[in-house]
């Protein structure tokens, strides 16, 4: 089964320690309720690329992947309105309250438009 253009590819995912280490030492934070964004620039990359962070204390791995899943398709959703040439890191933090997709939407892009990552 091909993943077509409706995935997140690999090439639109920060996979290696190094990438995730240069994004929390060189990069910014932002908080909000239900999660922490952290996010500088990709080095020679054009298009938005995330990494996801969550902790054990979340929930149940059943739980935290149901969130991973939702952090992922908000960002894919949303990544044509994202500045391109971006690392973004979402940390879920214990306590999220996210029932569905609006959710964590909603956190993501909040977050994006109070820190300006927002394409105008």
């Amino acid at each position: 089964m091909s993943l077509g253009t409706h995935s997140l590819g690999p090439e639109a995912r920060l996979r290696t320690r190094k990438d995730f280490d240069r994004v929390f030492s060189l990069g910014r934070k932002a908080a909000g309720r239900n999660l922490i964004l952290w996010y500088g620039t990709a080095p020679g990359g054009e298009s938005a690329r995330l990494g996801l962070a969550i902790s054990d204390r979340v929930g149940c791995a059943v739980k935290r992947n149901r969130f991973k899943r939702l952090a992922r398709e908000a960002f894919r959703i949303n990544k044509p309105k994202l500045l391109g040439g971006t690392d973004f890191v979402i940390y879920i933090r214990p306590g999220c309250r996210w029932t569905g997709l609006e959710g964590a939407q909603a956190d993501l892009l909040e977050l994006c438009a109070k820190e300006g990552l927002l394409r105008a």
